[in-house]
């Protein structure tokens, strides 16, 4: 591909992004295809390459593109995800202070759920800062509810890797687990990204789409796996209130 080439490619792949707006959020090939002067071959090729990298995502039954968790990440830190961050700083701090445990929001980015905010525990056992961090969607608690509620995929034929022993590796496992996300409305993580500790996480939605996660998580012996059903509820009914204010 000569530097020309590649120039046209990056230029034409800028467009279709653009070519988003409030009232027209999917776009067939078709369309972008003729935004572009192209031939639909052309078009197909740069919105698979950009959906391959979290950029676009197809639409519900696989109907045209939407932009992916990978703009809703660099849009949070171009504005420095004041926005979402600013709508649940009082809804993480309550959160934070009924449970006594870490509470975090995080997003999609690609193949990984990142932390964007934290609010910290008052123990200092489990004081760890997790802003910034990249976690396996599969294996945690906030990954799950992003895979569960449609913010986050894996690739098919990707394998599971098996952080700890508890981590789930299996796809039939997985989604059961994420069946049961969708239907309680939060999703549990229990030592399945490090040992000793357990979580629980549950969708921020804005227009009816999930757009990060909020999570509270602490060591076993202070969550142990029959306090996170109730601790899932003050998550998703935190998480709601999150919602209501986008």
């Amino acid at each position: 591909m000569t530097q020309d080439t590649a120039v046209r490619s990056v230029e034409r792949a800028l467009s279709i992004l653009r070519s988003f707006e409030p009232a027209r959020p999917r776009l067939a090939v078709g369309e972008m295809a003729t935004a572009l002067g192209v031939h639909a071959s052309t078009a197909s090729r740069l919105a698979a390459t950009l959906a391959r990298d979290g950029f676009l995502e197809r639409g519900p039954g696989g109907d045209g593109f939407r932009l992916g968790p990978e703009m809703i990440r660099l849009g949070l830190l171009a504005a420095g995800g004041e926005s979402l961050i600013e709508a649940a700083r009082e809804s993480m701090e309550e959160l934070a202070r009924e449970t006594g445990e870490t509470v975090v929001l995080s997003v999609p980015s690609g193949r990984k759920a990142v932390d964007v905010a934290q609010v910290d525990t008052r123990y200092l056992v489990g004081a760890t800062s997790w802003v910034g961090r990249r976690l396996p969607l599969h294996a945690t608690s906030d990954g799950k509810v992003l895979l569960a509620f449609g913010a986050a995929e894996l690739e098919e034929e990707e394998a599971l890797e098996r952080v700890t022993p508890w981590t789930i590796t299996g796809r039939a496992e997985l989604e059961q687990e994420l069946g049961e996300a969708r239907a309680n409305g939060w999703a549990p993580a229990v030592e399945e990204c490090e040992p000793g500790l357990n979580g629980v996480a549950a969708p921020i939605l804005a227009t009816g789409r999930c757009i990060a996660a909020l999570s509270v998580s602490g060591p076993a012996y202070r969550l142990p796996a029959e306090a996170l059903p109730e601790l899932g509820r003050r998550c998703r009914e935190a998480a709601a209130a999150i919602s209501s204010r986008r």
